[in-house]
């Protein structure tokens, strides 16, 4: 049975963690920046040296110490498609994070050997088109290692990480805090279970609180639970580190509910993710997750096969929007246009949209064969591409796209 690997990746911070054989199973384990030291948080950095040697992470921070020259934010920078100039050569931003990547996954050998690594699970706080595309191309490496890789966000790991702790902890809402110096992110994560299937979800909302004000951060937390029956709380991210949080801590408390603070929620989650998709997870086989990346709309068409209207799925509600594609091929009539039907998960409400494909040469009825290809620019933004592939060697393709969006 191979290795996972969760991948928290920032533009400032990463984190890995990994799944290993423990006394009571598979166990999931952060993996440190040094063998045998406390520190889990890695620098999102690059350093190169003169002779063109590039260093990643806390080496490069080291090396930076006495020089200067530390390279950041190489997300960002790589999603902008920009380069970096060091020593009169050209640095592009992708090929420095494709490095740190690379060189920060293999930093989970220090637990397991990366050859028994067989999929990856990367999580990321924000989901853009832009950005899934960096990451994908950046950790492309891996599929040529024979290594499966996956990009989820940051409420499916809290979702995952919930959902394997002691049951007890998911009886009722779980709260999620994150706050990172300047922001609270709050996640209310609840299920639905007058549903078929159980329907787990979540409420988001953010707060500003430039400074660590625990006063502050309590009417944060009151205006989040207050109303709401509550399990468990987990507090994320750096800004919580210190000794600052009195008052807040004590109303958190209250109710019965657990608290538990730490770094490395995100991580773990990725990681029981990538477990639970290779295993399966008995509590999660009558569960499906819906937050704000998931498509909310089963999208399809309908067509003549062998002389009946017959309904061709195209896209599946459930479905990450980042990696919704589908795609089908079909005769049209002489009105060249197809209707896309697009029903909603929830509420089962129909309705249709047309793409009107007027470009294409006119032909007799039913002599033009298109292939429709349909993916996400977003989460609520489906585009469409028509393309006219003719009708064998009676009416030649001449190649022609029709390109529509569709708002859900």
């Amino acid at each position: 049975m191979g290795r996972v690997i969760g991948y928290d990746l920032t533009d400032l911070n990463c984190q890995v963690s990994i799944g290993i054989n423990g006394d009571n199973g598979e166990e999931v384990q952060t993996v440190p920046v040094i063998a045998g030291s406390e520190k889990f948080v890695i620098t999102v950095a690059a350093y190169i040296k003169n002779d063109g040697e590039i260093l990643y992470g806390e080496d490069a921070v080291r090396a930076s110490e006495a020089n200067g020259g530390l390279i950041t934010n190489l997300l960002s920078r790589a999603e902008a498609g920009e380069s970096v100039e060091v020593n009169g050569r050209g640095f592009e931003y992708r090929e420095l994070l494709k490095g740190f990547i690379k060189k920060t996954l293999h930093l989970s050998s220090v637990l397991s050997p990366f050859d028994r690594v067989e999929r990856v699970m990367i999580t990321m706080p924000d989901l853009t088109e832009e950005g899934v595309k960096t990451v994908e191309e950046c950790a492309s490496f891996l599929m040529e290692e024979g290594v499966e890789y996956k990009i989820i966000g940051y409420p499916e790991s809290f979702f995952y990480y919930a959902m394997n702790q002691n049951p007890e902890l998911t009886k009722n809402k779980v709260a999620l805090f994150d706050y990172d110096g300047s922001i609270v992110r709050s996640i209310l994560l609840y299920t639905r279970v007058d549903t078929r299937p159980h329907l787990s979800m979540i409420e988001r909302r953010d707060f500003d609180m430039p400074m660590k004000d625990d006063l502050c951060f309590l009417e944060v937390a009151r205006s989040v639970l207050d109303s709401e029956i509550v399990s468990a709380v987990y507090l994320s991210g750096e800004g919580f580190e210190g000794n600052w949080l009195k008052s807040s801590v004590n109303y958190l408390c209250e109710r019965r509910r657990r608290v538990f603070q730490g770094r490395n929620l995100y991580t773990k989650g990725a990681c029981y993710a990538g477990i639970d998709v290779r295993d399966g997870n008995p509590t999660l086989e009558t569960c499906r997750f819906f937050d704000d990346d998931k498509l909310v709309s089963n999208v399809g068409i309908y067509t003549i096969r062998n002389g009946q209207e017959t309904y061709i799925p195209l896209l599946e509600a459930g479905m990450n929007w980042y990696e919704a594609k589908g795609a089908g091929e079909f005769y049209i009539d002489n009105d060249r246009e197809i209707r896309i039907r697009l029903e909603s998960f929830f509420t089962k409400d129909v309705r249709y949209s047309v793409v009107r494909c007027d470009a294409f040469p006119k032909r007799p009825d039913r002599c033009t064969r298109v292939r429709l290809e349909v993916s996400m620019r977003d989460p609520s933004c489906v585009l469409c591409r028509a393309y006219d592939m003719g009708f064998g060697d009676i009416f030649r393709s001449r190649e022609d796209l029709v390109e529509t969006e569709i708002l859900i």
